[in-house]
This record gives structure tokens, sequence and C-alpha cells, in this order.
């Protein structure tokens, strides 16, 4: 896709005038990292707090009806009618196979006294799910006029009270709808980088004093999608078109924890049939983390090979790891492996040997309850 093909975020000049080096992502035109570089952003993600741009990601508001509840639970596996408001769940908009259309999350919230449902999705399934949206659901809103940024690290709770009065018994997944220059502000208690951190939904045309007020703090420094990456891979959180896709269900992926198992008996949900029997059977693929012996870099696309050369899997996403010093990957492997034998990856037409390792790589710092 050519630049002038690529759309730009709301806050396309500010991050110019931050230095932002950019990439085509998804069809947008992303900061991938700011003058600290990509390293440097992700430590400070870790250690202090580092906000990110995800404006290119798709939101919506929809009226928290029977009709529409129904027509969601045909794609979706949870039961709408009984999520707590204030909580957001990881969920997934799925096929008639059970593949993964795109993996989302999803929230009851109520504004003004009118409830709603509120999803946010892949920037790169956009066009797929606004069909999907536009052709199931009634009185609805795709959400054009609101940013969305992500403050992340174990300073985040304290950047953003100075500026938002969350409460101080907040945890992960809760939501908060709050003010801020007389509108409202979507916060849930999230992220995809493994640390403490929120997800901000905020209209457009005060963001940029929102954004400006949040890094002003000396613990923050603008962050992009380059250490966004590595972060949520040392977390071992999938990324949709890598590990997730049409072709692998949540099953496969290690995500059967994100279905409510009463929906796989629901005839309303479009793929029960087929999830409800692979549940309680062996997979054909697992998913598992990788790390070299050596000091390669593995990468995506790379097939894994057993002893006798035979192709027995494939790394979906591979990066360095600022944190561990190496590189990591996460990959699929066939489920009949045999996992005692040792394990190859093929790196210009040559087999080195490397090693399974626990997914997270990292230890994951979110803000649970008691």
């Amino acid at each position: 896709m050519t630049e002038e093909a690529l759309q730009n975020i709301y806050l396309n000049n500010f991050h110019k005038n931050n230095n932002a080096k950019f990439v085509p992502f998804a069809g947008y035109n992303m900061p991938i990292n700011y003058k600290y570089g990509i390293i440097n952003e992700h430590i400070h993600v870790r250690t202090h707090a580092g906000l990110f741009d995800v404006s290119h990601m798709g939101q919506i508001l929809i009226s928290l009806t029977s009709e529409n509840i129904l027509a969601l639970e045909f794609y979706i596996p949870l039961d709408i009618k009984l999520l707590q408001f204030n909580k957001c769940h990881y969920s997934f908009i799925l096929n008639s196979h059970g593949g993964v259309i795109d993996d989302i999350m999803v929230s009851k919230i109520k504004i003004e006294d009118e409830e709603y449902i509120y999803i946010v999705y892949n920037a790169s399934r956009k066009k797929v799910l606004n069909e999907i949206f536009e052709k199931i659901l009634f009185n609805y809103k795709i959400i054009q006029d609101r940013c969305l940024v992500a403050l992340q690290g174990p300073d985040s709770f304290s950047v953003i009270t100075s500026i938002l009065n969350l409460s101080s018994s907040m945890k992960f997944l809760d939501v908060e709808i709050l003010e801020y220059k007389n509108t409202k502000v979507f916060i849930s208690r999230s992220g995809y980088t493994g640390e403490d951190g929120f997800e901000i939904s905020i209209l457009n045309n005060i963001a940029e004093n929102f954004v400006q007020k949040i890094i002003k703090n000396e613990n923050t420094i603008l962050c992009g999608l380059g250490c966004r990456d590595s972060l949520r891979m040392e977390a071992g959180l999938s990324l949709y078109g890598n590990e997730l896709s049409e072709e692998i269900n949540p099953i496969q992926a290690g995500l059967s924890w994100a279905l409510d198992k009463k929906r796989l008996n629901d005839k309303n949900l479009n793929c029960s049939h087929i999830l409800s029997k692979e549940i309680d059977t062996s997979q054909s693929i697992k998913k598992i983390g990788l790390s070299p012996i050596n000091k390669s870099m593995l990468r995506a696309q790379m097939t894994l090979h057993n002893k006798n050369n035979k192709e027995i899997g494939k790394i979906t996403s591979g990066c360095y790891s600022p944190i561990l010093k190496k590189s990591i990957a996460i990959g699929y492997i066939n489920k009949t492996s045999d996992m005692s034998e040792k394990l190859y990856v093929n790196i210009r037409d040559k087999l080195e040997e490397i090693q399974i390792e626990k997914i997270p790589f990292v230890k994951k710092n979110y803000k649970k309850g008691d």
C-alpha cells in the first residue's frame, strides 16, 4: 500500500511534532517508535510508563437490547446477558467452523442512564467486522470521533490519577466512565503489554490536551508499535494475523479459558457444534514458546522440524526480548510430535536447534484483586 493510500490517525501531526518514525500498519500510517528507540521504549514501559496511540483500532457502541444481544451471541462465545457492567472481557468473533474472525474486548457500560455494549476490535479486521455489525445490529454507532490511547507500565496508575479521579479499588479489566472537560471518557484497566495499565477512549477534540498532560509526567514517554509488539510477545499474548486467524480456533490457540463453556451447548452460537466437540478432544496443533540455543534471531514464518528434518510446525511471531536479552518466538507445532525430542528451526536453509519455553516469557504484572 502506498503512503498516499494510508489513513492517518487523528493525532498524526502531534506524533510528527514529537519526531515519530512511521510505518504502514493495517492500512494506517502508524508511529513505530520515537527518539529513544524501540528497546529503550520497551524497558521504560516495564519500569515506568509508556503512552501508545492505538486509535487505528475499531470501536463500536451498541444499544443493549435483547435483539442486539441475540445477534451478537451468534458470533461471540459469551453470555452477554449475564456479563457484569463495568467489566471488560476478552473474547472473539467466530466463523461457522470456529475460526477467529477477530479477537475483541467486550464491555457493558452505562452512559447517561443508557445501557450499551462497547467493543474494541483490531484495525486489520475493521472492514470485515463493520460489515457484520451493519448486517446484524440495530441502534449502534461505529465510533469515528474518539481516539484510543493506552498508558502502560507500573507507574501508569499514579500518572493517570494525577489527571483523572480513578477509584483506588479499580483492578484489572474494570471499566469506569469519567468526566474530562465536560465529556465522557471510557477507561478500562487493561492493555496488551503484560503490565498494569489503562486504555482510554477520549473524544478527538480533547485528545491532544489529554495526551500532552500525560507525557508531561517525568515517568512517561511516548511509545510506538515496535515495542508494543515485543512487550506483548514477552507476555505471551496472541496477535491477530499471527497466532490467530480464521483457520485457527480459540482452543487450538490455547485460549479456551476465554470461552463461556455454557455457550458451547447453545445452538445460537454459530460454531457451538464444532467447539463443543473439540474442547474435549486432542487438538491437531499446540501453541508453544521458543528461544534459540545460540544467538540466532527467530522470525515469523520460519519452519520447525524434528531430528529427521520433517516439518512439524511454524513460528508465528519472533522478536528480540530486551528483558531476556535474547530472541524469543511463539509458534505452533503438530500435537502428535514427540515433545521430548530435539526441535530445530530452518534459518537460511540450515537447521539450528532451539528450545521450548514456557509462555509467558516474563511475569505479567496486572493489578489483580485480593
